[in-house]
C-alpha cells in the first residue's frame, strides 16, 4: 500500500534546506573574496604566482557550487534505492528552492564541466596527455600547472592551462574548459541577498548552528 506523500513544508527538517543553501552560498562568497584579494593584478606588467593554497580555495569553492547546484537541480528519474516518498520529496525540495531564487540567474553556478575535470582529474589528464602527445603540432610550447597568472600575456606565446587561474579575468582554466569565478561570486552574492530578507539570515555572519525539535 502506498503511504501518503509528505508535504515538504510540514517536514521536520524543512528549514535546513534553506540553511544549507545559505551556508554553501556564503562559503562560495567567502572563498572567492580570499581568492580575489590574494590573486594579485599589478598596476603595471604581469605577475606569476605559485600558490597551492589558492588552488585549494578554488577547488573548495567549485565543490560548494556543485553541492548548491544539487540542492536546486535534481535528476528527474528515481535514484537507486530511493523510496517513492523520498523521490517525491527530493523533487519538491529542489522545486521549492528554485522558486525561492526565482529571478536570480544561476548560469555559471550550474556549469558542471570544469568541476568534472577536477573531480575526475586523472581521466581528463590522461585524455589531454594522449591528445597532446599524438598531435602533429602542439597548441602551445609550454603547459602551466597549478599556477596563478595576472594575465595570459605573462607568457608569450600563451601557455596551455592545466589548473590555471587568470586573476585579471577572474576565470579558472583547466585544459580545454573554463569557469567564470567572478560570475559564480555574483550569483552566490545574489542568493545571500535574497535570503537576507528572512530574519535568521539577515546578519552577515549568518545563523550559525541550529537545534531542531524532533518530538
Amino acid at each position: 500500500m502506498n503511504r501518503p506523500d509528505l508535504k515538504l513544508e510540514d517536514t521536520k527538517l524543512f528549514s535546513l534546506y534553506f540553511h544549507e543553501l545559505w551556508w554553501l552560498a556564503h562559503g562560495i562568497k567567502t572563498k572567492a573574496d580570499r581568492l580575489f584579494a590574494e590573486a594579485n593584478v599589478p598596476e603595471q606588467g604581469y605577475l606569476l604566482q605559485v600558490s597551492p593554497e589558492l588552488h585549494a580555495v578554488i577547488a573548495s569553492l567549485l565543490s560548494d557550487a556543485a553541492n548548491l547546484k544539487k540542492l536546486v537541480v535534481t535528476p528527474s528519474a528515481r535514484l537507486n534505492g530511493e523510496s517513492g516518498r523520498q523521490f517525491r520529496l527530493r523533487k519538491a525540495r529542489a522545486s521549492a528552492l528554485r522558486q525561492s531564487l526565482d529571478g536570480i540567474p544561476l548560469t555559471e553556478m550550474l556549469n558542471a564541466k570544469v568541476r568534472n575535470t577536477l573531480e575526475h582529474f586523472d581521466e581528463y589528464l590522461d585524455e589531454a596527455n594522449v591528445s597532446l602527445t599524438t598531435a602533429k603540432s602542439a597548441p602551445s610550447p609550454m603547459a602551466a600547472y597549478n599556477m596563478v597568472l595576472s594575465h595570459w600575456e605573462a607568457f608569450s606565446p600563451r601557455v596551455y592551462p592545466i589548473r590555471v587561474y587568470i586573476s585579471s579575468e577572474r576565470k579558472f582554466y583547466n585544459m580545454k574548459w573554463s569557469v567564470d569565478i567572478g560570475a559564480i561570486y555574483r550569483e552566490a552574492t545574489a542568493i545571500l541577498d535574497r535570503l537576507a530578507s528572512h530574519i535568521e539570515f539577515s546578519k552577515p555572519e549568518g545563523p550559525g548552528a541550529l537545534m531542531v525539535r524532533l518530538d
